[in-house]
């Protein structure tokens, strides 16, 4: 189980995450909304500017979604903390090492068990 020391450390630190990862997704929200405005004409070096504007854009809008995917992971961190399941597999109900929560913050899974369900997902390929 992880102290109340520890989860408050380790709230801070989701906390800060969480502002980061606010604050980048905005920042590409707002790219993405500029670049998508400009308008090139007609000419041949228009569309190679267009093609690599919405390389771009798309580049960005998947940076954008695994930030997103990142933001909703810590949000359920801090739930869990607020919760007092933060820091168990919940997978296993094992505790989760600190060592691990230090590394990985928003960590759901115990190492044993997060490594089974990657198993389990990389034999579903084939």
């Amino acid at each position: 189980m992880v102290s109340k020391a520890d989860a408050k450390r380790l709230k801070k630190m989701l906390i800060e995450e969480r502002d980061r990862l606010i604050s980048s997704i905005r920042n590409i929200e707002e790219a993405s909304r500029t670049e998508s405005g400009h308008d090139n004409g007609a000419d041949l070096s228009s569309f190679a500017e267009t093609g690599t504007d919405n390389f771009n854009l798309e580049t960005a809008l998947n940076i954008a979604g695994t930030e997103s995917k990142r933001l909703r992971d810590v949000m359920d961190a801090l739930l869990r903390i607020e919760k007092g399941t933060y820091g168990i597999c919940e997978g296993s109900g094992k505790p989760i090492p600190l060592k691990r929560l230090e590394a990985f913050p928003s960590a759901r899974y115990c190492v044993e068990y997060q490594e089974q369900l990657e198993k389990e997902s990389s034999s579903n390929l084939y």
